[in-house]
C-alpha cells in the first residue's frame, strides 16, 4: 500500500515523529483492541528505542572532556620535565643528584611522543608515573619540591583513564538511529496492515476512522517533508543574485 513506500522515503526524524503521532492517535482512540494489540505494543517498544537513539547524547561533551584532560596531563608533564631539566645544572650537588634521578625516569621515552597513537602515549605516561611511585624516589621529590606536582600528575592520569573508559562505554551501548530505522519502519507497516485488516473485518465507524486517521499521519509527515524541500529550494533561488546586482557591485568596489 501507499503508506509503505512513504515510510521508506521520509528521513529519520520524520520517521520518529510519525511513530509518536501514530501511537498518540491509537491511544486516543476508543478501541481497546487497537491499543492492546501485540503489534501496537511492539511499535511502542521499538519507538522508545528509536527516540532514544536520535536524542543528542553527551558523547561530544565526553570527547571534549577527554581531550581537555589529555592536554592538561601533557602540559603538567612538560612543566615537571622542564623544571627538572633546569635543576640538572644546579650548583647544589644534592639537588642536582635528586633532579638527575627523577629526570632519568621522566626522560626514559624522550620528552614528546605526539607522533604516537593516543593509546601508546597514554601507556608511556602510565609507565613513567608508576615507576616514579617507588619508595626510592620519595626523597628526590621532597628535595626538588615536586611531591605535590607529581601527585597532581598521577591524579590527572587516573582522571583521564576514567573519562576515556567512560566515553568508550557510552560508544559501546549506544545505537545509531540508522541501525534501528528498518525495525521502526517494519513495526509501523505491520501494525498498519493489521489496522487495515481489522477495519475491513469489523467495518465499524470507529475502526474505519482509526485506520483513516493513522493513514493521515503518514500523509502529514510526507507533506511536511515535501514542503521543507520546496522551502529549501525557494530559499536557494531567492539567495542567488545576478552578477551585476548591487551587492556584487559593492563587493567589487570594496575589493
Amino acid at each position: 500500500m501507499n503508506y509503505k513506500s512513504k515510510a521508506n522515503r521520509i528521513g529519520i526524524y520524520s520517521l520518529a515523529l510519525l511513530a509518536l503521532r501514530i501511537i498518540e492517535t491509537v491511544i486516543k482512540s476508543a478501541i481497546t483492541e487497537a491499543r492492546e494489540s501485540k503489534l501496537f505494543l511492539q511499535v511502542e517498544e521499538v519507538s522508545g528505542r528509536f527516540q532514544a537513539a536520535i536524542e543528542p547524547g553527551n558523547r561530544k561533551q565526553q570527547k571534549e572532556a577527554v581531550d581537555a584532560k589529555f592536554l592538561e596531563r601533557r602540559n603538567l608533564f612538560d612543566e615537571i620535565y622542564t623544571y627538572l631539566q633546569g635543576l640538572l645544572n644546579s650548583p647544589d650537588a644534592e639537588m642536582k643528584n635528586a633532579a638527575t634521578l627523577l629526570f632519568n625516569q621522566m626522560n626514559k621515552y624522550g620528552r614528546s611522543y605526539t607522533q604516537l597513537k593516543i593509546a601508546d602515549q597514554s601507556l608511556r605516561y602510565i609507565r613513567i608515573i608508576e615507576s616514579l611511585k617507588k619508595d626510592e624516589f620519595k626523597d628526590a621529590f621532597t628535595k626538588t619540591l615536586l611531591t605535590a606536582k607529581f601527585a597532581a600528575l598521577d591524579q590527572l592520569q587516573l582522571d583521564y583513564e576514567e573519562l576515556y573508559m567512560g566515553l568508550g562505554n557510552t560508544k559501546a551501548i549506544s545505537t545509531a538511529p540508522s541501525n534501528l530505522r528498518k525495525e521502526m519502519e517494519n513495526a509501523l507497516k505491520v501494525y498498519v496492515d493489521e489496522l487495515h485488516w481489522m477495519a475491513g473485518s469489523y467495518d465499524t465507524e470507529a475502526w474505519n476512522a482509526l485506520y483513516k486517521n493513522v493513514c493521515q499521519r503518514f500523509d502529514e509527515v510526507n507533506v511536511s517533508a515535501t514542503r521543507k524541500k520546496t522551502d529549501n529550494s525557494t530559499d536557494s533561488t531567492n539567495s542567488t543574485k545576478p552578477e551585476n546586482s548591487a551587492d556584487s557591485t559593492n563587493s567589487t568596489t570594496a575589493a
